[in-house]
């Protein structure tokens, strides 16, 4: 069996019951070092629950992520620009950016969108986009090359979060994030991989070494994610802040119901 994302001789890893039930075979790459779970035909079952019910850190990782992308934008993106959240989950994201002042929309096929309804990226997606983030969402790609290949269409700059896989490779037993008792993490990357699944679509790479991840047409520092959160607080504190959209997107969404259709944001 080959990898998916270089095309290289694969090697079996591990054996697992996934969700006390599947078999399941984890597959490593010789090469790229890409580990990933063939054949997953579980999924269905897995995301009959989207967020499940082990993701305690739901509501953290938001927040982090929030303010991780407020100095992203401000330091390297157009903060007026129009942005996507794919595979956003709930909407709190989406809400979360929206409330600082930045225009992002959601997207997601598997979960209801409960927190920035009106505010949905309309279909088919066609950007472009000042950014895309797409937070824990690669380890749940069963074709990463595949879906890579529709957002690259859309944007120049992908933002993203998963954890890195340990070298050497941990046992499941020794790694919490394979999730062998919810089954829907089937993909596990390394930095060589990522930067390959990148340049195949004209991508540069840059990483903080083990969750955020970046790929981006644009020169990219590989100090991206450095900045410090101290001069991150003294950059917040000397500028003004944006104004939040909460009452302006309240405001829409009574506009649009009172005449008869769903809210729907217009972009920038």
């Amino acid at each position: 069996m080959n990898c998916p994302i270089c095309n290289s001789e694969t090697v079996e890893h591990a054996r697992a019951q996934l969700r006390g039930k599947f078999e399941a075979v984890f597959q490593k790459c010789t090469h790229c070092g890409h580990m990933f779970v063939p054949d997953p035909i579980w999924l269905a079952e897995a995301y009959s629950e989207p967020i499940n019910r082990t993701d305690t850190g739901y509501v953290q990782r938001n927040l982090l992520a929030r303010d991780m992308m407020r100095e992203c934008i401000e330091t390297h993106l157009d903060p007026n620009g129009v942005f996507l959240d794919y595979a956003a989950g709930y909407g709190l994201f989406v809400r979360l950016m929206r409330d600082c002042g930045y225009d992002f929309r959601w997207k997601d096929l598997y979960c209801q969108n409960l927190f920035c309804r009106g505010f949905e990226a309309p279909p088919p997606l066609t950007g472009p986009f000042e950014a895309i983030t797409a937070f824990e969402v690669f380890e749940h790609l069963t074709n990463p090359v595949e879906e890579l290949e529709k957002l690259s269409a859309i944007t120049t700059r992908l933002i993203f979060s998963t954890k890195l896989l340990p070298q050497p490779a941990p046992q499941l037993k020794d790694w919490w994030y394979y999730g062998v008792e919810h089954g829907q993490h089937i993909a596990f990357y390394t930095r060589k991989s990522l930067e390959l699944l990148g340049g195949r679509f004209g991508y540069n790479f840059a990483t903080d070494g083990s969750d955020w991840h970046i790929f981006s047409r644009h020169k990219l520092s590989p100090n991206f994610f450095s900045l410090s959160s101290t001069r991150w607080r003294a950059f917040l504190a000397k500028r003004r802040r944006r104004k939040s959209l909460v009452m302006a997107d309240h405001d829409l969404i009574l506009k649009n119901d009172s005449e008869g259709g769903e809210a729907k944001a217009p972009r920038n």
